[in-house]
């Protein structure tokens, strides 16, 4: 620790004389706080004082600034405005990014509370109902303040050594849950998407050792021409995207038919194992889905564990949608055979309710992380002291936010009980969903939801008339519905991410849609 002089020279003062004041601050803090503010006393320049610092006078800046951002939001009625694309575009693009001079913040805060969050979707209104969007916590929320304030740097443990054992202790705590051994753990990511890049990266590079070859070196070898993915025609795009990326190409990814009720069918599974095996393809992954996007079903996890084992080839799971079941005993037996998994892919922002990013690859054994590893002179060196780990050797990224925080701190407040009745009554509610829309002479159930997806058509409506309905509800501002296509069939969705939505709100959204139905028949006519 150094502190300056009044003369601008530097003073080294010892570790063990660091004093503290009556203000709470050592003696070196006092020092660097006095000499950010001028050697000679002068009061701090205007940049200076956009600084965060831990003393009274930058805690109390802090606190006034926050209350300033609280004030200024503002939201629409309902779940967005009705302002238009270009609309938006205008209103957006007239703001000067960067004056000459700068601009008061408290003035900055408003103007972007009357052009930007007033004209955002919200996704705590009950009408924003259309994607895994959830609405988010106050703990969560409040923890994503002080991540920014501490601004820990999630690459190496140098800079975020107690924000390491804390993100640690989350991804050992999840692989427990599961049901995996000891050796289970993982690392955060950016969403769904990157876990499932990251799991399906780290079996690329477990097919390439089988034969003796460092992928990361030297590239892909000749075989990888042959080497095949599997998974459900429901599987989400991010399992082709992935093998773009790797060089192995979407081609390599062969979709397996699913049930009527969207999850992997298992007899398809094994007839496309034998074919992919007689044409002399080599089945590097296979991946399961826990919650499809559109119908949030599972797949037959612990069948597909079992046939991964029989032909040696690594078992991810996208749990992106359905992984909190596993807060719930009343919902985890669903995830059965996860345990058996090579990795597993968590996604917290979704259904565990946490602000974006917040995601997560749990691998069974965490030596496999040593697969993707690449040394650097200045950061991850490999000659590192006991106990102290670098989780840039698990990530795909090298700068990350300390994500893990908001996590652990919304779910130690909640609590397992409290957290398993959020879920169990966002399943209810797209269960009363299904159960009116049966009774509709308008709509009609596509399939029967077993999660938080509730899936329907309109009688007599074409894929144009739905286009139409959800557009049109969209920008009115009315509602953010849901549409998809669900085996070549057009179809509208309900994804309810909301507990705090009541039954009476899902019957208005009923309501709502079978209006906006009538309104573009009467203009067909």
């Amino acid at each position: 620790m150094w502190c300056w002089r009044q003369s601008g020279e530097t003073l080294a003062t010892p570790h063990h004389h660091r004093r503290r004041t009556a203000s709470g601050l050592t003696t070196p803090q006092r020092c660097i706080r006095r000499g950010m503010r001028g050697l000679s006393g002068m009061s701090a320049t205007p940049w200076q004082q956009q600084f965060v610092s831990a003393d009274e006078v930058g805690l109390e800046q802090l606190r006034t600034a926050a209350q300033q951002a609280v004030a200024s939001i503002q939201r629409p009625d309902g779940p967005r405005s009705n302002l238009s694309p270009t609309q938006l575009h205008d209103l957006i693009w007239a703001t000067d990014i960067c004056p000459e001079t700068g601009t008061p913040l408290t003035d900055v805060l408003k103007e972007f509370g009357s052009s930007v969050w007033a004209n955002s979707v919200v996704p705590f209104d009950p009408a924003c109902v259309a994607h895994l969007h959830p609405p988010t916590m106050i703990p969560s929320v409040v923890t994503e303040m002080t991540i920014a304030v501490m601004n820990q740097s999630m690459d190496s443990w140098d800079q975020a050594p107690a924000a390491t054992e804390v993100e640690l202790h989350l991804m050992s705590w999840l692989a427990h849950l599961m049901g995996m051994p000891s050796s289970g753990s993982g690392v955060m990511t950016s969403g769904g998407t990157a876990s499932n890049v990251l799991g399906i990266t780290l079996a690329r590079s477990w097919a390439a050792s089988l034969i003796g070859v460092d992928v990361l070196k030297t590239g892909l070898p000749p075989q990888a021409t042959a080497w095949r993915i599997l998974c459900s025609d429901q599987a989400h795009f991010s399992v082709q995207r992935a093998a773009a990326q790797l060089g192995l190409g979407r081609d390599s990814v062969v979709t397996v038919s699913s049930t009527s009720s969207g999850a992997m069918d298992i007899a398809a599974l094994d007839t496309t194992i034998t074919e992919q095996l007689a044409a002399k393809n080599t089945i590097i992954a296979i991946v399961g889905t826990a919650g499809t996007t559109d119908l949030g079903v599972i797949d037959p996890l612990d069948a597909i564990a079992t046939r991964c084992e029989q032909i040696n080839a690594w078992f991810h799971v996208d749990g992106a949608v359905a992984g909190s079941y596993l807060m719930s005993p009343q919902l985890s037996p669903m995830l059965h055979g996860i345990a058996r998994a090579d990795s597993v892919t968590i996604d917290f922002h979704k259904i565990w309710f946490q602000p974006f990013n917040a995601s997560a690859l749990i691998v069974k054994d965490v030596d496999r992380f040593d697969l993707l590893r690449v040394k650097s002179k200045y950061l991850d060196r490999g000659d590192e002291v006991p106990g102290m780990i670098n989780l840039v050797g698990r990530s795909l990224d090298t700068s990350r936010r300390f994500d893990a925080a908001k996590v652990v701190v919304s779910l130690r407040t909640i609590g397992r009980s409290a957290f398993a009745e959020m879920l169990h009554h966002v399943v209810a509610l797209s269960a009363h969903a299904a159960q009116q829309i049966e009774k509709s002479s308008t709509l009609m159930l596509l399939t029967k939801p077993t999660g938080a997806m509730c899936v329907f058509h309109a009688v007599g409506c074409d894929a144009d008339d739905l286009r139409r309905v959800q557009q049109n509800l969209l920008m009115a501002g009315d509602m953010v519905l849901g549409r998809t296509e669900i085996k070549g069939r057009a179809a509208l969705k309900f994804t309810f991410m909301n507990p705090l939505v009541t039954f009476s709100d899902v019957d208005n959204l009923i309501t709502t849609v079978e209006s906006a139905l009538q309104a573009i028949t009467v203009t067909k006519v």
